[in-house]
């Protein structure tokens, strides 16, 4: 018998050991404040991560995006850009980049963010002839003299 309640007080003596004690409803409350804190910044990183993934591929410029400063008066029609609008882009030109004043100004702000993707602005090529801001370099003086002959001829 003895054997028997030493060993009853053992069982009872390890199960006390093994039940955890419980928590208080304020631990509980501070845990699931934790986890759903976490969850939520997770799921916030996401979302802004997956937007701006959407945003990107929006503005990348398609390999046929027309080049706002060679483009046309009918491809910019194309685009559905109307008569003076278009009138004014040509008129600006050239365009640094789609952030560039000039282009703001010549185009709406709506009209610009619908036209995301399908318009590009390239750098302007340098133009052969000179501009009025480029000071022209005189022309070379000539001598009256004439040129010389080599001896013995």
């Amino acid at each position: 018998m003895r054997t028997k309640q030493g060993l009853s007080a053992l069982i009872l003596a390890g199960l006390v050991l093994f039940v955890a004690a419980p928590a208080s409803s304020q631990q509980v409350a501070k845990r699931a404040t934790k986890r759903a804190a976490k969850e939520a910044t997770e799921s916030a990183a996401k979302q802004a991560a997956e937007e701006a993934a959407k945003k990107a591929v929006k503005k990348a410029a398609a390999p046929d995006a027309v080049d706002l400063n060679t483009a046309t008066p009918e491809q910019l029609a194309k685009l559905g850009l109307d008569e003076a609008t278009t009138k004014k882009l040509v008129e600006s030109r050239p365009f640094t980049g789609l952030d560039d004043a000039k282009l703001k100004e010549a185009i709406p702000a709506e009209t610009l963010t619908k036209l995301e993707g399908k318009v590009t602005v390239k750098p302007a090529a340098p133009s052969a002839a000179p501009s009025a801001e480029q000071p022209v370099a005189p022309p070379a003086e000539q001598s009256a003299a004439p040129p010389a002959t080599p001896p013995g001829q």
